[in-house]
């Protein structure tokens, strides 16, 4: 998974990173692109914008101009962490999950007080099918983070699967209420909605989901 964005940029390139993210989520790699471009036209100097950049571009098979963004990027510096989490999404995005597991390893012994590291771990860990772990995980980045959208989006993901719906339910809600237009968040909180008979609460979320992902 895509690492976390950072609260510090712009409200127009944040709006085009999260739409990049939730198409990521949806496997839309070309929507992706268009998305992380704008991003970048409204932020060029975002580091974290062009890790998703050469994520997306790999992904697409353009490795020539993933190596040219990978340029761009180590000349706006880039962290020993920023290097290993590169490194997590791009074998996690192959489907190594294994080797994504490590550099997430890596990158949070590297800045342990990162939260988007923990919560991307998290969500690896998850695909992995190792539960306990990727909860602990997810508690770590929402406790570093607890008003950030996607560390809890991460934490109500992994408590949804583990079958913790209310839990889920909170972190999720607070995923949205710190980011109202975060459609994964809103999709899996429509999920438990709907699951607790709450058709019509849930309907809205679908309805706002379907508006972006027709």
């Amino acid at each position: 998974r895509p690492s976390i964005r950072c609260p510090d940029m712009p409200e127009a390139s944040i709006e085009y990173y999260n739409t990049a993210v939730d198409a990521i989520h949806t496997g839309d790699f070309t929507e992706a692109l268009v998305a992380a471009e704008n991003s970048l036209t409204e932020n060029p100097s975002d580091a974290q914008t062009w890790q998703l950049y050469v994520v997306i571009l790999n992904t697409l098979g353009r490795k020539d101009d993933a190596a040219k963004a990978t340029k761009k990027l180590k000349e706006l510096g880039l962290s020993e962490a920023d290097e290993f989490l590169m490194k997590a999404t791009d074998s996690a995005s192959s489907g190594d999950l294994n080797s994504a597991i490590r550099h997430y390893e890596s990158a949070f012994l590297a800045e342990p007080d990162r939260p988007e590291i923990h919560s991307a771990y998290a969500l690896a860990l998850m695909q992995s099918g190792k539960t306990n772990e990727a909860l602990s995980a997810a508690e770590k980045g929402a406790s570093l983070a607890p008003d950030d959208a996607r560390t809890n989006y991460a934490l109500g993901h992994i408590l949804r699967l583990t079958g913790d719906k209310d839990a889920a339910l909170v972190a999720l809600t607070k995923a949205i209420s710190a980011e109202p237009e975060l459609m994964v968040a809103l999709y899996e909180q429509g999920m438990i909605l709907a699951e607790k008979g709450q058709l019509k609460e849930a309907l809205s979320n679908f309805e706002k989901f379907l508006e972006t992902h027709p």
